[in-house]
Parts: C-alpha cells; sequence; structure tokens
C-alpha cells in the first residue's frame, strides 16, 4: 500500500458557485470565499493506493489478491484490464471537527458544499499522481455504494484488499460501511479508453453532485435497466 501525505490540489471555484447557485457578482460569495480560505487551512489532504492485478474474472464478478468483488459494472468496466489501483482518500479529521462546530444552518451547508467540492478536486490530483507514475493516459474509478450494483456493503473487501487504512491516513470503516472522518471516499481506479462515469448509468435527476447526464442506453449495456 502506497501512501501519500499533504495531497496538492486547487479549490474549484467555479463548481462550488455552481452548486451553491451563485454568482461572482453576488454579495454572499466574498463570504463564501472567505469560508473556502478557512476550510483549505484546516483540509489534510491524505490518500492511500495499491497496485493491484486481476487474477479471475467470472461472470457478474472480479477476483483480486484472493478477494472478490460481486458488480456487474465492476466487471464490465474491468473486461479490457489487468491492472487496477484501489484507493481510499480523505480531508481529515479537522474538517469534520470544523462542520460540527458551526451553529448557522446556512454557514455549514457552505462548509460541507465546499468540503465536498474539494475532496472531488483532492480526488482528481489523486489520479493525476497516478497517471504520471503509471504512464496511464487516461484513468475511471467506481465507488462502492454509488451505484445499487455495486453497494456499500462491499467496501469492506475494498478496505481488506488495501491493508491498515485507519493507521495510515485515519480513515476507519464503521459497521454502517460509513468511512471516518465522513469527508474521505474509497474506490478503485482502472485505465479506460472511454471515460466512465457512474452517473452515466443512475437515473435520480435532482443530484446536486451530477457530472454527466444519465445515458438509458449505456445503463442497458452494463445490465443495470431492463
Amino acid at each position: 500500500m502506497q501512501v501519500f501525505n499533504g495531497i496538492d490540489f486547487e479549490m474549484n471555484a467555479a463548481e462550488i458557485r455552481r452548486r451553491l447557485g451563485v454568482s461572482k457578482e453576488s454579495e454572499e460569495w466574498k463570504n463564501i470565499q472567505d469560508l473556502m480560505q478557512e476550510m483549505d487551512e484546516v483540509i489534510q489532504a491524505r490518500a492511500v493506493y495499491k497496485p493491484c492485478y486481476i487474477q479471475q474474472k467470472d461472470g457478474e464478478s472480479v477476483a483480486i489478491e484472493d478477494i472478490s468483488f460481486s458488480s456487474k459494472v465492476l466487471r464490465k468496466n474491468l473486461e479490457e484490464v489487468e491492472r487496477t489501483f484501489p484507493f481510499v482518500v480523505t480531508l481529515g479529521q479537522k474538517v469534520d471537527d470544523r462542520l460540527k462546530h458551526e451553529d448557522d444552518f446556512l454557514q455549514q451547508y457552505y462548509l460541507d458544499t465546499i468540503a465536498n467540492v474539494a475532496l472531488q478536486d483532492v480526488l482528481k490530483s489523486l489520479c493525476s499522481c497516478l497517471q504520471d507514475a503509471f504512464k496511464i493516459e487516461k484513468l475511471s474509478y467506481m465507488s462502492p455504494g454509488s451505484l445499487q450494483d455495486w453497494p456499500i456493503e462491499q467496501q469492506r473487501p475494498l478496505f481488506t484488499l488495501l491493508g491498515n487504512v485507519e493507521e495510515e491516513i485515519g480513515v476507519r470503516l464503521a459497521p454502517s460501511m460509513l468511512m471516518y472522518p465522513s469527508k474521505s471516499e474509497s474506490g478503485m481506479f482502472f485505465p479506460t479508453e472511454v471515460t466512465f462515469l457512474n452517473c452515466q448509468l443512475c437515473p435520480h435527476e435532482n443530484c446536486p453532485s451530477r457530472k454527466a447526464a444519465f445515458d438509458e442506453e449505456k445503463a442497458k449495456a452494463y445490465g443495470v435497466l431492463e
């Protein structure tokens, strides 16, 4: 397992404005910028990953280092792939502490949105690091719980595959399969020629985190829509 401490990233101000529905000219934007600066000071971005070779592909499952993962979508994405990169990234405990100690509901909403966008920015930075280190042109990823086809219970084998994640970067897996600190994300990067996004297979329309439109034909091709 490889560890990244202090990941460099650039906070995506445009995405924060989009999610909050504010413009640069709005009076509230200055307040949000101040909160972005405050959040940037408490973020301690860390990550672990592990290069893994796929042992076996059967029906709707794959085996990696004797650990089985069950998902039609994951199986299809790994059809032409020999190596994957399971990972966990986190913004650290101080972000959770800051959110818990904010009493103003609106300010907490702003801070939470900023943290969610920052987590995706850190994830993009990790992706770029992996592309450079392993000379891979394009990577996509999937996360347990992001699709019904790959439920959150699959966090357990993912953490088992990686090793002692809590010891390395302070992220623990609760019995509910949620991660703490809460501003953490796990998943599996894989080389691809065409970018894959979970959103393409998800029909839920009112999602502020949506990165791509629902693609009914792709959902049918992946076997997640009849």
